[in-house]
């Protein structure tokens, strides 16, 4: 009995399954490896960035900031011989409020988030390209950056301040 069973399911798969149909299709995969790229120096490949102590006062309104800015550096070696420069781009959980900043942990101040400056003070939106650092035939690269606190609505509160940022290069 086990054995007609078996029959007839094989039997009816075969009955509702649909044709199957092959195409003749050509994959093409071109590319140029190039050797333009650099090593993350081992002192930037994870930073924290200590933002002192800093008191309610300054963030009165929103889009206040600190007066402390500190600043970090991110460090390229070994570059390539067709090195031409490099576009950095930071990407983090947005703040809910104002999304070209970098969102404060859960359980922490709030009302404020975290601010990526350039080498000139200007605002690095988050996931947008900065300008180029470096030149063409660099063997190294050190990029200054700074990171302060930007009260983005009222209330501000006080507490703890951590928030996490990621770097993304992109070569000329």
């Amino acid at each position: 009995m086990p054995v007609t069973l078996r029959i007839i399911g094989i039997a009816l798969l075969m009955v509702f399954t649909v044709p199957v149909r092959g195409y003749d299709v050509l994959v093409s995969v071109t590319g140029n490896l190039i050797g333009n790229t650099c090593i993350v120096a081992a002192d930037s490949q994870e930073q924290t960035v200590p933002l002192c102590t800093i008191g309610l006062k300054q963030f009165s309104k929103a889009g206040a900031v600190s007066n402390i800015k500190t600043p970090f550096t991110l460090t390229l070696e070994e570059c390539g011989p067709t090195f031409a420069g490099v576009k950095i781009r930071f990407s983090g959980t947005p703040d809910d409020d104002n999304p070209q900043l970098v969102k404060i942990a859960e359980g922490g101040a709030t009302g404020v988030a975290v601010q990526i400056l350039d080498k000139d003070s200007v605002l690095i939106p988050l996931d947008t390209q900065t300008t180029a650092y470096g030149a063409a035939g660099d063997k190294s690269v050190k990029m200054t950056f700074y990171a302060r606190l930007a009260a983005t609505g009222a209330p501000v509160s006080a507490g703890d301040v951590s928030a996490v940022a990621t770097w993304t290069t992109e070569y000329q």
